[in-house]
């Protein structure tokens, strides 16, 4: 299985789970996290990939790149935020009430 096959199971596994609660998201603030992570995720990693830390292997990956970083190392700082968000909205709504 490619990269990008294994994130779009877990990027749609995400969507699903945001329909129930779309309205009730802080939609301002998962944005600014997400470009915030967008923009540090491209940094660090064309840095790491460039030192040779990191390496991919080519037939893994779908060879659009921005810089030396694969598209697919984007997935996580696209879902983090909204699953951190859910996770939060999701802990509201199963919590025990009296």
């Amino acid at each position: 299985m490619t990269y990008l096959g294994l994130n779009s199971i877990f990027l749609v596994a995400l969507a699903l789970l945001t329909i129930p609660v779309i309205k009730k998201l802080p939609w301002r603030a998962i944005a600014f996290a997400t470009v915030a992570l967008l923009f540090i995720t491209a940094v660090f990693d064309n840095v790491i990939i460039g030192l040779g830390i990191v390496a991919y292997d080519e037939s893994l990956i779908s060879g659009l790149k921005l810089g030396l970083a694969p598209i697919e190392d984007f997935a996580y700082s696209l879902a983090a935020p909204l699953l951190i968000s859910l996770t939060i909205e999701y802990m509201k709504v199963l919590r025990w009430k009296p």
